[in-house]
């Protein structure tokens, strides 16, 4: 079944942050963490090493955090879109994010959601439709009226898992990379004799 990304998500943009943003640390009330743009990794993880701190001057509402299930997206191209877990709950939104929640889990699964915009075809339809803008931002409008192709939850669930396991292989496989070049540098440094003076 074909349908429009509106017809099966509630979208939501974030909070602009320079409005309760606390301006001396005697203003500030509450300190949250929030999602930045390189928070949201492009395998559809949030990186918590990428998130910050923002100081509040007041208690800030309940809608403007991640919930688990959320599907959290760049307002900016490439979208990056990240299915939220309990790891990543509870963050605050700002407003170069959109967090999209589906309406009916019969339907849709998020996982399927997150998964579809971040196809590549799916990407680049949303680069051609802003491509009239000078920076690479993009509205929530232009997600919301995408079509997307909504199988069955069976096969949703087999691509999702397919697709978990896939990235779940990636970041093994970036891990040993990362580990084989600290290795071979520490070999090196040995053979010519330490650090440069």
């Amino acid at each position: 079944m074909n349908v429009k990304v509106s017809d099966v998500v509630d979208a939501q943009g974030g909070i602009v942050l320079s409005r309760k943003e606390a301006k001396s640390p005697d203003e500030y009330s509450r300190v949250y963490r929030r999602l930045t743009l390189r928070s949201l990794n492009e395998d559809g993880y949030v990186d918590d090493a990428e998130l910050e701190y923002f100081y509040a001057t007041e208690p800030l509402e309940d809608a403007l955090f991640t919930q688990t299930g959320d599907v959290a997206v760049r307002l900016s191209y490439p979208l990056f879109p990240v299915l939220i877990t309990t790891d990543s709950q509870g963050i605050l939104v700002p407003s170069q994010i959109a967090i999209l929640r589906v309406k009916d889990s019969t339907t849709i699964i998020p996982g399927y959601l997150r998964l579809y915009l971040a196809q590549r075809s799916v990407q680049e339809r949303v680069k051609e439709i802003e491509s009239g803008t000078a920076q690479r931002t993009v509205k929530i409008g232009t997600i919301l009226d995408l079509q997307i192709v909504v199988p069955d939850l069976k096969t949703q669930k087999e691509v999702v898992s397919i697709d978990e396991l896939s990235r779940k292989r990636e970041r093994l496989y970036r891990s040993l990379i990362d580990q084989e070049r600290s290795l071979t540098e520490r070999i090196i440094e040995n053979i010519i004799g330490g650090t440069a003076k």
